[in-house]
């Protein structure tokens, strides 16, 4: 992605105002929070979480902007839900990415079997299975699929076929998970008071029309 993406933009930018050089290295998830857990290269934190609990010993940063999360679907076969309980009750099938937080509630519904996700290595897989109908929905960040619906070369033949549900599961917040052990002292009161300081909402906007446009 340009710039790494959005909210990379942000970090950039609140490190810079504190006066601090980062470096940003790019791993699947798992190995990304195992590297900032273990200090791995000298990784002092992980992002963008919608919480910091992966692992213990994180603490989370001021927020580094939202995403509405929700359900990608065929455009013709929406999903009609109200409750959580209605996508176990209709026993859809429901694509998720192996090792991602969801909601607290879908996760723990998913936890005991009542919603049947099945997971997939990434974003792209699990809205190729939705093409191919090997599932009925995936879950997934608006922003996320918005942008992988315009750019990725695999899914160049079903822009028309995918849409994001009319009801999100909930408006998340995204955060810098910093490492409690490894992280230097003032790192994280400066990277605080720096991104407090910019206008989230102004830079996603900005880069969105520059990548997009």
């Amino acid at each position: 992605m340009p710039a790494g993406g959005a909210t990379t933009k942000v970090l950039r930018q609140a490190f810079a105002d504190a006066g601090f050089d980062v470096e940003i290295v790019y791993r699947p998830w798992k190995r990304a929070i195992a590297m900032a857990k273990n200090g791995d290269e000298s990784v002092v934190a992980y992002y963008p979480g919608y919480h910091c609990r992966h692992a213990d010993g994180f603490t989370p940063s001021e927020p580094l902007g939202t995403g509405p999360i929700g359900f990608a679907e065929n455009v013709d076969r929406p999903l009609v839900w109200n409750s959580l309980d209605e996508i176990g009750e209709q026993k859809l099938k429901i694509g998720t990415v192996l090792g991602y937080a969801n909601t607290d509630e879908f996760d723990a519904k998913a936890g005991t079997g009542w919603i049947r996700a099945i997971p997939a290595k990434d974003d792209v897989t699990n809205l190729k299975k939705l093409v191919r109908g090997r599932i009925d929905a995936a879950v997934i960040d608006r922003t996320v699929l918005s942008y992988l619906m315009a750019t990725d070369p695999q899914l160049k033949s079903a822009r028309d076929r995918i849409q994001f549900n009319a009801k999100p599961l909930e408006e998340k917040t995204l955060y810098l998970c910093f490492n409690e052990e490894h992280t230097p002292d003032g790192l994280l009161e400066a990277f605080n008071e720096a991104v407090t300081a910019i206008d989230v909402e102004g830079v996603v906007e900005q880069y969105f029309n520059e990548a997009f446009n």
